[in-house]
């Protein structure tokens, strides 16, 4: 469990960071040296996590932003930072792109600069296994303890709920622990994440509670920093081919998770 940190903390300091370090590589930069940097973060798989077969990077972005280099012709260095570290990399110029599960928002859209949409989903909620409390909407949680990653916009949603209790996690796994022993009572989750980790890690004693209807649906993009609009620009182009040709489609169906492409 962490201390709260609320994401306008987090929007504060990288636009401080963005403000005092230096920029990233330029897309003729990139081209010339043939090597993109790329951040991402191993907390949240399927989307990105590390594999312990190989010691490599995997996941749903991780294979984005391979493929993404493969189109631009250069080759992807990838950097694995917490979730909260994802933006301050960016910004301070030690990576080209993100490629990682960070919902596209206006707070963070001051920051950085978005790709087109890729995929997306709505909030999701975890129970104990024997829980006999079912969760409609927001106002069910009244009164709960309820975990949520933090920095995470799941936290943004739930904390300004009257009533509620929240705490929050670095990552899925210490998330549902707490669940399934009942020190919190519900998880507000993504849903990818979740599914795949319980699967994944045959994690016992935890469910997604199927009665629960989203109340809101975030997309995911890759992003650049302001400046960089000529990277960005190549980027989207990349990204508009991949849709075009089912190789977008061909990745998320890969991780199980081809329904939530975004056309």
């Amino acid at each position: 469990m962490t201390c709260l940190k609320p994401l306008s903390l987090l929007i504060s300091a990288c636009l401080t960071v963005a403000a005092l370090n230096a920029n990233a590589r330029t897309l003729a930069e990139v081209m010339q040296t043939k090597t993109l940097n790329v951040v991402t973060t191993a907390a949240s798989p399927p989307h990105g996590f590390l594999d312990p077969s190989t010691n490599s990077l995997q996941g749903i972005m991780v294979d984005v932003a391979n493929a993404i280099g493969k189109h631009l012709g250069v080759t992807v260095q990838l950097t694995d930072v917490p979730f909260d570290g994802l933006i301050p990399t960016l910004t301070s110029g030690r990576a080209d792109l993100m490629a990682a599960p960070l919902f596209i928002t206006e707070d963070r859209a001051k920051v950085v600069n978005f790709t087109s949409p890729i995929y997306g989903w709505g909030e999701g909620v975890v129970i104990r296994s024997g829980d006999t409390n079912r969760y409609r909407t927001l106002a069910d949680f009244k009164g709960k303890k309820v975990g949520t990653l933090v920095d995470s916009i799941q936290y943004k949603m739930i904390s300004a709920l009257p009533g509620t209790d929240v705490s929050t996690y670095q990552d899925y796994f210490s998330l549902l622990a707490d669940v399934r022993v009942g020190r919190i009572d519900l998880g507000v989750v993504d849903p990818p994440s979740v599914l795949y980790q319980i699967k994944a890690k045959s994690i016992p004693g935890v469910k997604l509670d199927s009665g629960y209807q989203a109340q809101k649906k975030w997309l995911v993009g890759a992003c650049t920093q302001k400046s960089n609009t000529a990277l960005l620009a190549s980027v989207n182009d990349v990204i508009a081919k991949m849709k075009q040709d089912g190789e977008l489609h061909a990745i998320l169906a890969k991780w199980g998770v081809a329904d939530l492409e975004i056309h």
